[in-house]
């Protein structure tokens, strides 16, 4: 069995994928987090920065798990672009939540048809499976993997997802006002202890936004310590920041939780 358990950032970016030529370290692509657990491939979001999945060793499988954290554009931008959707050879399921009383796959379908796009979700080749999932759920995958989910504070929603596997974890949440979770057993349970958190640090330090639904850099930081988390991965930057910002706040939240890192695209970490 595969025992290789991994993160590769494909889009650290929130919002757009903005490049004014000023961000060359840690790239402009849109929320994209790839996985490699128990053989698996897991997807969480498919932002712009799922096209650089094509061709990553190890990541090529029949069957992948995406996972969706909300459906804001910048979380499901790169639809079209995810070349697995169009093999018929390939098997992908997809987890999400519901928005109001839709079911999630009319949400991407409302997305993926005219006049936003000249194409439907029939375009798609691969066997596609939607589960409709919920905050406090844990949802078991082959090869001993787990993901476990929660309810996030974020405008229409959202779920944030830990991946256990091995003994170690993961969390992802990628779109969240850690401010509104400070009583919230739910969110202290799924982090609690994991191996590498990614946090939503979309706000610059002092400039939060309440009801806006992001966090900042030492608000993830404090989160981080609160949990016990091993490692903080800084994620889902405000659009107009440029390499320089997104060290500083590296260095502002490393004061806070010496654990901490800014993602970047294409960066691997291993668990």
């Amino acid at each position: 069995m595969d025992s290789t358990f991994e993160v590769t950032f494909l889009g650290t970016n929130g919002s757009c994928a903005y490049n004014g030529g000023n961000r060359p370290k840690y790239g402009t692509n849109t929320a994209c987090v790839a996985v490699r657990a128990g053989g698996e491939t897991l997807i969480f979001d498919l932002g712009s920065g799922i096209v650089g999945l094509h061709g990553l060793p190890g990541y090529q499988r029949a069957r992948s798990h995406v996972f969706f954290s909300h459906y804001h554009i910048d979380h499901i931008s790169g639809l079209l672009f995810f070349p697995d959707l169009f093999d018929p050879q390939k098997r992908l399921d997809f987890y999400g939540g519901s928005g109001g009383n839709s079911d999630f796959r009319e949400i991407l379908n409302r997305f993926v048809a005219p006049p936003l796009h000249p194409v439907g979700l029939d375009i798609f080749k691969a066997a596609l499976t939607f589960h409709p999932t919920g905050g406090g759920e844990t949802i078991p995958l082959p090869g001993g993997v787990a993901v476990r989910t929660c309810k996030l504070s974020h405008p229409g929603g959202a779920l944030g997802y830990r991946v256990e596997y091995g003994g170690k974890a993961v969390c992802y949440c990628a779109d969240v006002e850690l401010a509104n979770h400070q009583n919230d057993p739910g969110l202290a349970e799924l982090t609690r202890g994991a191996d590498l958190l990614i946090l939503d640090s979309f706000f610059d330090d002092g400039k939060t936004m309440p009801a806006w639904g992001h966090s900042s850099p030492s608000e993830c930081a404090g989160w981080a310590a609160r949990a016990n988390a091993k490692k903080l991965a800084l994620f889902h930057y405000g659009y107009a920041a440029c390499d320089a910002d997104i060290g500083a706040l590296e260095e502002k939240a490393r004061k806070i939780f010496p654990g901490t890192f800014a993602s970047a695209d294409f960066m691997r970490v291993e668990i």
